[in-house]
């Protein structure tokens, strides 16, 4: 197995060529090896992004957004709070989307049985709407990112899980070091 994702055209100059060191310095390592692990979280990221921009197109549904109406589907009723903290998105980021969903009918409030003062969010049969709709280009752009694993989907997943929860402890720590009152990861 190779340190790039399967798939992965290789870069021009990132063999051994012009990396041969001096006696006083040893080779230097190439790019892919010498990057920060958020910057690959970056990079994966973003280029999850275009994928599915590619694969959704045509659908008028963004990535992001299919990820809240998705979400909303399989999650049920939920406060504005816990849908934000479950995608990881700023409260406001998340408002923005709900925002349009209610104007265009795909979601609704409804009040909280565990608080008067606050609601949750359920998407309405138009919503629902939406998500059959993007669903089989989305399923296709799965399926054939899964195809190109080289580790089973489980295992992938709770190497992601791991670096989430350890996106969160960090952010904890960080949030102790500075005085600051929590571990918000979607607020900041």
């Amino acid at each position: 197995m190779t340190d790039r994702p399967r798939g992965t055209p290789t870069r021009a100059g990132s063999g051994s060529s012009g990396s041969s060191g001096t006696p006083d310095r040893p080779p230097e390592a190439p790019p892919q090896q010498r990057i920060s692990l958020p910057f690959v979280i970056f990079a994966v990221s973003q280029r999850l992004g275009t994928y599915l921009d590619r694969a959704l197109e045509g659908t008028g549904v963004r990535p992001a957004e299919y990820a809240v109406y998705s979400l909303m589907l399989e999650a049920g009723p939920r406060t504005p709070s816990e849908l934000a903290a479950m995608l990881g998105m700023r409260p406001s980021t998340l408002s923005t989307y709900v925002s349009a969903m209610l104007a265009r009918g795909d979601a609704r409030r409804i009040p909280n049985p565990a608080d008067g003062r606050s609601v949750r969010l359920v998407l309405t049969d138009r919503g629902r709407g939406v998500v059959r709709l993007v669903n089989p280009p989305f399923t296709r752009a799965l399926v054939a990112l899964e195809a190109n694993l080289d580790r089973p989907v489980g295992e992938v997943r709770a190497i992601l899980l791991e670096i989430v929860d350890a996106i969160d402890c960090a952010d904890a720590d960080l949030a102790a070091a500075d005085g600051t009152s929590g571990a918000d990861t979607t607020s900041s």
